[in-house]
């Protein structure tokens, strides 16, 4: 592949990741709006969002296996198809209740934005290589979370929350036309698995029992379990309990969010120095010292933003380590097999985070601590899952 089809594969592909981030960033601020205007309480509207984390995770799961079978273009194509509709129906949405919905449907739209850039990587190289270019694809992807923020503060300043899901919806169809145009497909069709269900459940077992699968995996739950309760119960904590107005509250964000752009990029560049398990090890360790230090000034009542702020911007810099390092190498041993190792590596690690995020939500309190503690806690589990799991795998995994 040449420099400047490599750089094409970058941006499109990072372009189709950045839009599961723009669908939760940009309505994070909107969610006391979005309260007072369906009548509900704070706590009730941030369910809405492990409703679009269980869609995304169901979608993974029965969905991106077709990619395997049909390519990765077309399921692309019907995903990002069915991701404007339900944006569409969140535009309209008149109760909590339909939102939830609407969110749910939107979200099992997703995986053609989650999982299938992440499996072209491997269609086209092999661990390293696809990991290198995992790291890229964040550095553009990781652009989202920074203005997604804004832009929805602008967008509920000036026409209200609604808004925020028509551009979800312009987003959505200038996905689509650059795929239908520019994106090749990656799985050519000698290379496709027919969807026979015996062998999907053949495959699904090998996949789950997989060691080297199931200790990458423990390492990105944790991580993305955390990032999912500051994404739940942020916006509550700054805007209501903290009294910071929601366009402060963007640039707060946005700011955090900065390290996850910044450190995929420098992950790329270091992966081939010290491998993937020795980033890995590394974004562990940043993740464990930065929940702690959240959880200390929650215990010790500092009640200001930076006590939010800085602990997360290393947060997000050990997400950035580890996530694209730990995908490659889970989907490592599965070769032909990488969409169906993805979407059950998806659908794991989602549905996990969509149940600790509910918990955020459940137990939001008017305070940072219970967002604080839950952080803390995965940081520490990031953390035992390197040293408990991929620490102990006794032989290199291998890339085919």
């Amino acid at each position: 592949m040449t420099r400047t089809n490599y750089l094409i594969l970058v941006i499109l592909l990072g372009i189709l990741q950045a839009m599961p981030p723009f669908s939760i960033d940009t309505s994070l601020v909107a969610i006391p709006a979005m309260a007072r205007d369906l009548m509900s309480d704070p706590g009730s509207i941030q369910l809405t969002l492990p409703a679009y984390v269980f869609g995304a995770a169901l979608g993974q799961l029965i969905l991106s296996p077709l990619s395997d079978r049909f390519g990765r273009k077309t399921m692309m194509l019907w995903g990002v198809t069915g991701y404007i509709l339900a944006a569409i129906g969140c535009v309209f949405a008149t109760s909590v209740e339909m939102l939830a919905f609407m969110r749910f449907l939107q979200g099992s739209s997703t995986f053609s934005g989650r999982i299938l850039p992440r499996a072209m990587a491997r269609d086209l190289y092999d661990r390293e290589e696809a990991a290198k270019l995992l790291s890229y694809m964040a550095v553009l992807s990781g652009i989202a979370p920074i203005v997604a923020p804004l832009i929805g503060a602008h967008l509920l300043d000036t026409a209200g929350w609604r808004s925020i899901f028509m551009f979800m919806v312009g987003y959505g169809v200038l996905v689509l036309i650059l795929i239908a145009i520019f994106l090749k497909e990656s799985l050519p069709p000698e290379r496709r698995i027919k969807l026979v269900p015996a062998t999907m459940a053949a495959n699904l077992i090998v996949i789950v029992r997989n060691r080297v699968f199931l200790s990458y995996a423990a390492c990105i739950i944790c991580t993305m379990g955390g990032l999912m309760c500051f994404l739940t119960s942020s916006s509550s904590v700054i805007i209501l309990a903290f009294k910071h107005t929601p366009r402060e509250y963007a640039y707060a964000f946005g700011g955090i969010m900065i390290a996850y752009s910044l450190f995929s990029f420098i992950a790329g560049r270091i992966v081939g120095r010290f491998g993937i398990d020795g980033v890995i090890h590394a974004g562990a360790a940043i993740g464990c010292l930065s929940g702690m230090a959240m959880w200390g000034c929650a215990i010790i009542g500092i009640n200001d933003i930076w006590a939010i702020i800085v602990p997360m911007f290393g947060y997000m810099a050990a997400l950035a380590f580890i996530l694209p390092q730990a995908t490659a190498g889970a989907l490592s041993p599965f070769g032909d097999m990488a969409g169906s190792a993805m979407s059950n590596l998806g659908f794991i690690q989602t549905c996990i985070a969509a149940a600790i995020a509910a918990l955020s939500g459940f137990l939001y309190d008017g305070t940072q601590m219970p967002m604080a503690t839950i952080i803390a806690l995965l940081g520490i589990g990031s953390l035992v899952s390197y040293y408990g799991l991929v620490k102990r795998l006794k032989r290199p995994v291998p890339t085919e």
